[in-house]
């Protein structure tokens, strides 16, 4: 494969493939945190029928040496990484990463923690990996969105096997050419529609993209080689998984910044800025679809500051981005997959106890009068708008009259209002508590609280595999 700087997916494992191992302190510790949370969601999620069904196949389908969070017979990698991924996602409470409209980490994690665990990497290769691949990830992002997910891929799916693979080809050590190979190759290990969502395939979806992520790093490695092309040809990514009008579309993006998004990948500066400085990650406070968050967050602040209760209102009026509300398409939803994906329970929730959690997601939970009797009195307005462009409204309508108002333009949890290290791990005590013992726990977070070091990713995974 000639190298060629004009072509990003060149430019994209050149980077990958020699950027330096000297990160900021910000940098290495945002990355710690989202290992993790996504270990907290993957500890509850490994228990998910879909798991477990998953870890059943994977079982048969590719034994090996890799430890799996929940289970304890060991699997290959890639099989691994798919029953992680599917774990990370099950709950709908692991992150999202604004630039690739995905949940990046779900995906990159499980997919690093398997490859790390099977060739024994240290907690620093890991983050310095993770810090790579999520950049990979933001600028294939870039180049595809918003429109990739407004027009109904899975982002999560697509963006996220792809900068995922980049993030393996560096804790493997391939070089630039093999890294290009590995990306290209994910290209065909990338799909997903948005229409498996309230579906055991939505979390799925990532546990594909972590498998294939690892499978594409290691045919690289092994010598499959790949096309040039799988990016920005007539034929690649950016044309066949945005659209013909492609080109429309990059005018219409060009005096706007939505995180960075052009619909053009970027073939210099490719780690500047670094994203996870720049964009970080929303760490998910509710267990529900990210799009329910900024209304979730609106109500709880009017609850919170007026004191309200489910008897004293008449309407809750949400105006929000049409790609936010699009994702909800559940507005009575009949099991946990749909719930999640339901702006009205969750304002329901939110409504009736201040909170959303992940009892409130259990099965027995939804059909429960005193919730179900309150989706009614939500309502909601599309608006054709850029999420970046139009915070959510939240207004409600009082018994006695009162009309109460707020917006929303990033959730708790996001840059704007990042969750403190108390925070983060009360939602990893949270997320563990009765899957783990106090000892297991214990240990876990000492090993997680020290990732960037020399600590045995290998020892870690072997904790984690041994849940009550």
């Amino acid at each position: 494969m000639k190298t060629n700087t004009e072509n990003p997916l060149h430019a994209f494992a050149a980077w990958t493939a020699t950027a330096s191992h000297a990160w900021s302190e910000l940098a290495r510790a945002r990355a710690r945190d989202a290992f993790i949370d996504v270990i907290a969601v993957m500890v509850p999620g490994a228990t998910e029928p879909v798991t477990r069904t998953v870890y059943k196949l994977a079982r048969s389908w590719g034994r090996g040496d890799c430890h799996t969070v929940g289970f304890e017979d060991g699997l290959s990698a890639p099989m691994a990484a798919m029953v992680g991924g599917t774990a990370a996602h099950a709950l709908d409470f692991d992150d999202n990463f604004d630039p690739a409209k995905a949940h990046a980490t779900a995906v990159l994690g499980p997919a690093l923690l398997a490859l790390a665990d099977e060739r024994d990497r240290d907690g620093a290769a890991l983050l310095d990996a993770y810090i790579v691949g999520l950049q990979i990830i933001g600028r294939v992002g870039q180049g595809v969105n918003p429109f990739h997910r407004s027009r109904g891929w899975h982002a999560t799916a697509t963006v996220g096997a792809v900068g995922s693979a980049a993030g393996c080809a560096r804790l493997l050590g391939l070089d630039a050419e093999q890294t290009a190979h590995a990306i290209s190759l994910s290209t065909s290990l990338a799909g997903g529609f948005m229409s498996q969502f309230g579906t055991m395939t939505k979390p799925l979806h990532a546990g594909l993209a972590a498998a294939g992520a690892v499978q594409a790093a290691l045919f690289a490695e092994a010598g499959i080689t790949a096309g040039d092309q799988t990016l920005h040809g007539k034929n690649g990514m950016g044309t066949l998984m945005v659209g013909q009008d492609v080109e429309d579309l990059r005018k219409a993006m060009a005096d706007k910044d939505e995180y960075g998004q052009k619909v053009q990948f970027a073939t210099t500066e490719i780690g500047n800025p670094l994203h996870i400085e720049k964009y970080g990650l929303k760490v998910k406070r509710f267990p529900n679809c990210g799009s329910v968050h900024r209304s979730l967050d609106g109500l709880l602040e009017l609850k919170a500051r007026y004191g309200f209760g489910p008897a004293d209102v008449k309407e809750i009026f949400i105006r929000a981005p049409a790609a936010h509300l699009n994702n909800l398409m559940y507005d009575r939803p009949h099991n946990t997959m749909e719930a999640k994906f339901s702006l009205e329970y969750g304002l329901a929730v939110g409504l009736l106890s201040g909170n959303a959690t992940l009892q409130d997601y259990q099965e027995e939970a939804i059909r429960r009068p005193d919730v179900t009797d309150l989706l009614p009195l939500v309502r909601k307005e599309y608006i054709n708008a850029l999420e970046s462009d139009f915070p959510t409204e939240v207004h409600v309508t009082l018994i006695d009259g009162r009309k109460l108002s707020t917006s929303v333009a990033m959730p708790v949890g996001s840059n704007a209002s990042p969750l403190s290290e108390a925070q983060l791990l009360e939602k990893f005590e949270g997320c563990v508590s009765g899957h783990l013992s106090a000892q297991n726990t214990s240990e876990i977070k000492a090993v997680l609280m020290a990732l960037d070091g020399e600590c045995s990713v290998r020892e870690l995974m072997a904790l984690l595999s041994r849940t009550n």
